[in-house]
């Protein structure tokens, strides 16, 4: 989706917000939490999605802060919620790096790419694991 949304800057909508998941991650969380989330999006809101997707990671894996990822690449436990909530249908999930471990996970619009839809906070990186975890 690069091209198109590049010069953009993102838009959120909460319409697909997973609020009733309590797996390996939830929205069971605390005012500063949800205050930390907040003032993320404010700080990303300020970028294009081209200055969004150049941000990168520090230290010995250096690569992109915030990208796509494939469905198929997430966990067993977050590709069936996927379809519980008839989500399957996307290929990818865009998440953002928030911290350390930190990701806030969700789709992409297809009527207007640059519409972000959070889906989950996973605050302890279990959406999508690393393989040296």
């Amino acid at each position: 989706m690069p091209g198109e949304m590049d010069e953009q800057h993102p838009v959120w909508r909460t319409a697909l917000l997973d609020r009733e998941h309590d797996g390996s991650w939830s929205w069971k969380i605390t005012d500063q939490t949800l205050l930390k989330i907040v003032d993320f999006l404010s700080e990303m809101e300020r970028l294009t999605w081209r200055e969004i997707r150049q941000q990168q990671t520090g230290g010995r894996r250096r690569g992109p802060k915030h990208k796509s990822i494939p469905r198929d690449h997430l966990c067993k436990e977050a590709q069936e919620r996927l379809v519980e909530l008839q989500l399957d249908d996307f290929e990818d999930l865009f998440r953002f790096r928030t911290g350390n471990m930190e990701r806030l996970w969700g789709v992409l619009s297809s009527d207007s790419p640059r519409i972000f839809y959070p889906i989950w906070w996973d605050p302890d990186h279990r959406v999508c694991p690393s393989k040296d975890q």
